[in-house]
């Protein structure tokens, strides 16, 4: 009977101490995920083929709070002005991507993306949504496209301020050379 007593004080001890070390593995996995968010200053890219990213862009209903200024009911008196700032924006990605070298690998003249950006009151990019409409893009080509607009938005904003948070979308065509 002692035997039995100790063994299960034993099994009890060996529970409790492997459930305080996933607790704790749990905590610093969410310290560090924190940490990797905060350290980052760039911009959340969502691939629109990618169901993960999707989802996780779905989940965030940006839209609820950044009213989109290309609707000219929202922006009446500034309408040119955020049109402006939208076509130059995308003028500067293009001269980035060309800067650094990208090359789509496909022969299509033209690469047509649909394209939803988050901006916060400043103009700096907060939230990148991306569906690049050119079947025979290849995922490694989207996720290094992805990856340059996260560089891109470390050093530009949109030429554009306002009270709240916005957005802007729309569809660009960027010439494949």
């Amino acid at each position: 009977m002692e035997q039995f007593i100790i063994n299960r004080t034993a099994s009890k001890t060996f529970i409790i101490l492997f459930l305080f070390t996933g607790v704790l593995s749990c905590k610093e996995h969410a310290q560090q995920k924190v940490k990797d968010i905060t350290e980052f200053e760039g911009v959340n890219t969502f691939n629109f083929d990618d169901k993960q990213e999707l989802l996780e862009y779905r989940e965030l209903a940006l839209d609820k709070t950044h009213p989109n200024l290309l609707n000219p009911e929202i922006s009446k008196s500034e309408y040119k002005k955020v049109r402006k700032s939208w076509v130059d924006l995308h003028q500067r990605v293009g001269a980035y991507l060309s800067e650094n070298n990208f090359e789509w690998e496909v022969d299509d003249s033209t690469i047509a993306i649909v394209h939803k950006l988050y901006f916060n009151s400043n103009g700096e990019i907060e939230n990148y949504f991306f569906n690049i409409l050119n079947e025979n893009v290849s995922e490694m080509k989207k996720k290094e496209f992805a990856k340059l607009i996260m560089e891109f938005s470390k050093t530009n904003r949109i030429d554009f301020k306002q009270e709240q948070d916005f957005a802007q979308c729309g569809k660009t065509k960027y010439v494949n050379n």
